[in-house]
């Protein structure tokens, strides 16, 4: 039997970077400076440098010229793309879990959903932490689509919702502690769960995208607050003005 490979050092700090820049501990626009990054995980340039320049391949990471490395920065215009088509792809997946899905499926959704919906429940919970509660929803939402048969999608997906990941901080760090906006997301997600539980496919992805888009409108009105006065914002045509609230992170 051949012995299981162990991560090469590389492998091992751009994971704890990567985690670091999805969870917001590194800014974005922070600079990455390899003297301090070497204290920070213990390891030495080589490397650090190598982890770095993969995850500028991703878009987590930017370098400049004569700069150096720095943590990408958040902008309006990916925040509304990356999320569309997160939407999209996860009504595709939605519509054939849906059409695939079986009982196990069924049940697998009820107990994440219970699990997600009891920890966020202000009448039950007075003190949801953030990284919890990204936790449970991630587990949450992949157990609706994880009965779609295309492990391609499943990937896709994957990749989409890591990338929203400093973007979904920044919707569940400015309201974990909102009993209206902990209400409102768990009546959604409900109807969300019934939908999808009554096969009704139609309405299932409608309440997702609606989700999904409401939620773009909520974090870019909070990233317009980080950005210096007399920036110029466009809005996208599917912007709905008239919800503030997230529905979905």
């Amino acid at each position: 039997m051949d012995k299981q490979r162990k991560p090469t050092k590389a492998t091992v700090v751009l994971e704890r970077l990567q985690e670091d820049i999805l969870s917001g501990k590194l800014a974005p626009e922070e600079k990455l400076q390899i003297e301090v990054l070497k204290k920070r995980y213990g390891l030495s340039g080589s490397p650090l440098r190598e982890a770095l320049s993969r995850l500028v391949v991703n878009g987590l990471v930017k370098v400049e010229e004569q700069c150096g490395f720095c943590v990408a920065p958040l902008s309006l215009e990916e925040l509304f793309d990356i999320y569309e088509i997160r939407a999209k792809i996860e009504s595709i997946a939605l519509e054939m879990a849906i059409a695939n899905g079986d009982d196990s499926w069924e049940a697998d959704i009820l107990a994440s959903w219970h699990r997600f919906s009891k920890y966020i429940d202000p009448k039950i919970n007075q003190n949801v932490d953030p990284v919890k509660w990204d936790e449970l929803q991630k587990d949450f939402l992949y157990s609706l689509v994880k009965a779609c048969g295309s492990p391609w999608l499943l990937k896709i997906r994957d990749m989409l919702y890591d990338q929203t990941a400093r973007y979904r901080v920044v919707c569940i760090n400015a309201n974990y502690k909102d009993e209206k906006v902990l209400t409102h997301l768990l009546k959604d997600d409900e109807k969300l769960v019934a939908a999808v539980l009554a096969r009704d496919c139609k309405n299932a992805c409608k309440i997702s995208e609606e989700g999904y888009r409401t939620s773009v409108s909520y974090i870019a009105e909070e990233l317009k607050k980080r950005m210096p006065p007399g920036i110029q914002h466009s809005e996208p045509k599917h912007e709905r003005r008239d919800e503030k609230r997230p529905k979905r992170s």
